[in-house]
């Protein structure tokens, strides 16, 4: 995904994820400290994305975007068992 923080200067600009949630969260701070303008984008990741694989490209326009990776997809290999019970009487 992608999100528009041209607003911010890069070393402004945190990406994290935990929990599978990536957060985008920017700040600039004012000359005495104080905040001037805050951003906070959260966005769940799908179940088979790889939280570890997250990265992040600022564009020179401001736009910053987020990538992960899918995991492989894991196919259950489907194995039909017969069962055969036999009773006597």
């Amino acid at each position: 995904f992608t999100v528009d923080v041209s607003d911010f200067a890069p070393e402004d600009i945190i990406v994290t994820t935990s929990n599978n949630q990536i957060e985008v969260h920017a700040e600039k701070l004012a000359a005495d400290g104080t905040v001037m303008n805050t951003f906070t984008h959260k966005c769940q990741l799908p179940e088979d994305v790889d939280p570890t694989s997250v990265s992040s490209s600022l564009g020179d326009d401001g736009t910053l975007t987020v990538r992960a990776q899918r995991q492989p997809a894991k196919h259950a290999d489907h194995v039909q068992q017969t069962f055969r019970t036999e009773i006597k009487i």
